[in-house]
């Protein structure tokens, strides 16, 4: 009993000796792992700006692609203007339509040449940039503390 009397007030004296390691501890450690948060923060908000770079990137190529199919569209189209002529040219006895007709569809078949050349030429671009954006997201997105 006498030996509880004497420890219990020891010990809480010791206790607030302590204290205020103790609280610097806790708060340095706090601190720590506020500072590691906000680093992750950080490298979350450059990978999330990379990958909005990259979707950019892939609309502007996909936008260059559209255009260049237009003109396949009008090419098609075209084709379509020049079968009918030439079917009627054909079917008529008119030689100067038939001329026309023929020669009109040697201009579309090279429109559309030059068309279906041109939209392979963009969609390889972006084929390319888009392996590019892939890896350089899959780059940014890696965990910079996974080797630890």
């Amino acid at each position: 009993m006498l030996r509880e009397l004497v420890t219990r007030p020891v010990s809480a004296a010791i206790a607030l000796v302590e204290l205020p390691g103790t609280v610097q501890r806790s708060l340095k450690q706090a601190n720590d792992l506020m500072e590691v948060s906000r680093r992750q923060l950080e490298a979350m908000q450059e990978q999330t700006d990379e990958a909005l770079r990259q979707a950019e990137r892939m609309n502007d190529l996909l936008g260059r692609v559209v255009r260049l199919t237009e003109p396949l569209e009008f090419a098609a189209r075209g084709g379509e203007y020049v079968g009918g002529r030439l079917k009627r040219a054909l079917l008529g006895d008119d030689a100067g339509t038939l001329e026309r007709a023929i020669t009109d569809a040697e201009a579309a078949a090279g429109d559309a040449e030059k068309a279906a050349a041109e939209a392979e030429v963009a969609a390889e671009d972006a084929e390319v940039e888009a392996e590019v954006a892939e890896n350089e997201v899959e780059a940014a997105t890696e965990d910079p503390d996974e080797d630890r």
